[in-house]
């Protein structure tokens, strides 16, 4: 994996817990676009979302969940910073440790439809390729 130049795709999400759709929803978007791999990366403090699960374990569940899935691999990135986590900023942390690689930020359609609300994200659009999959149904 980390094939230079090639697309990566980034999953983010609190995963409390990880489940199908999440897993699905990353093995469609390797069938439908050109990506080296996906990396799901666990939010450290979602500042949507209340409490939750430890993020310590959140990751853990999502280790067990990618096991045995080649092209997905788990990022600590948000968790290692720690604090109320924002998209715009990992985006940015990569984009400087991964300046030729193309970055795919993965959602589902109710994520985008509410991208609007999210801290800085117009710096999102410019910041990644977005792929959006819509929920069946």
């Amino acid at each position: 994996m980390g094939v230079a130049g090639a697309p990566l795709g980034l999953l983010g999400g609190s995963f409390d817990p990880i489940h199908f759709g999440h897993l699905q929803l990353a093995r469609d978007a390797l069938k439908q676009l050109p990506l080296d791999e996906i990396r799901f990366i666990p939010a450290a403090q979602p500042w949507q979302k209340g409490p939750m699960t430890g993020a310590e374990h959140r990751a853990r569940m999502v280790q067990l969940a990618i096991a045995g899935e080649p092209r997905f691999a788990l990022d600590m990135h948000e968790i290692q910073r720690g604090g109320t986590t924002f998209t715009i900023d990992t985006l940015r942390d990569l984009r400087s440790a991964l300046p030729d690689r193309p970055l795919v930020l993965i959602m589902g359609s109710d994520q985008f439809a509410r991208l609007d609300t999210w801290h800085g994200w117009k710096q999102i659009i410019g910041a990644a390729h977005i792929a959006v999959a819509q929920r069946a149904g």
